[in-house]
């Protein structure tokens, strides 16, 4: 039987890429679904595409910067479906601009969402969690490795998760639950999506993609199924954190270069 046959699993961010990609899969594979996103209505057009697949989908509109709504989140879950397995922590905003361009409230509104976010989901679901000898999945990202510049504030909030889960995966050993980060690389994405300026106002996304939210979901689901502590996406990002590890200098001068050219 496949790993994630009825297992529930809770993803935050699920309204659209890697969250939607991931809940797609799982819904696949015979996993019952917590979806969670601040987005209503995209919430409930993804919610609908993966019921209308046969899927057990409990969609609800929460905001995991107010913990309050994550509690409540995971008491729903548990009323619904009687359990928890699996927690996927993958809301996220990013900032792409200059340190000294960023707006003290927009690095608040960011690190409230990546970083405590998490944790406020985490701390709501730890519980069940332990309980379930589940798994904790957080979302972090190659800039989580190495920071890059334009980058300062979205880098330290990814860096900051990888420091929980080391915590983490310590104190929850004894309980049988498993704790996973990811580092992805840049993704598609839909048209609609944003990022923010430093002073929170939306810009266009315009980088680079090295991967697809299908190929992440992939790779989260393969981390899950082998309670892998962390994966590194793309040969990019392998790329990057070898250099990181070996030689960091050299590493500052090809990012300063990069910049220089921009």
């Amino acid at each position: 039987m496949d790993y994630f046959h009825g297992r529930t699993a809770l993803i935050t961010g699920a309204a659209r890429g890697i969250g939607l990609a991931l809940a797609e899969l799982l819904a696949a594979r015979g996993a019952r679904l917590v979806l969670s996103d601040v987005q209503g209505d995209a919430l409930v057009e993804a919610a609908g595409r993966i019921r209308a697949r046969g899927a057990e989908v409990l969609a609800e509109r929460s905001d995991v910067s107010a913990p309050e709504q994550c509690r409540a989140l995971v008491a729903a879950a548990l009323e619904r479906f009687g359990g928890l397995d699996i927690l996927v922590n993958n809301a996220g905003l990013s900032i792409v601009a200059r340190f000294e361009e960023c707006k003290p409230e927009v690095c608040k509104k960011l690190m409230d969402v990546n970083l405590m976010g998490s944790i406020y989901m985490t701390l709501a679901a730890i519980e069940p969690l332990k309980q379930a000898r589940g798994h904790v999945v957080f979302l972090s990202s190659v800039s989580g490795i190495r920071a890059i510049p334009t980058g300062s504030i979205y880098s330290a909030s990814k860096a900051a998760l990888r420091s929980l889960a080391e915590a983490l995966r310590l104190e929850l050993k004894p309980y049988g639950v498993h704790v996973g980060v990811l580092m992805p690389g840049f993704t598609t994405t839909d048209a609609a999506k944003t990022v923010m300026r430093g002073d929170g106002t939306p810009r266009p996304i315009d980088r680079p993609r090295h991967d697809t939210p299908e190929g992440v979901a992939k790779a989260i689901a393969v981390l899950i199924e082998q309670r892998r502590r962390e994966s590194v996406l793309t040969p990019l990002g392998k790329a990057t954190a070898a250099v990181q590890r070996l030689s960091p200098s050299l590493l500052d001068r090809i990012l300063q270069g990069r910049e220089l050219k921009n």
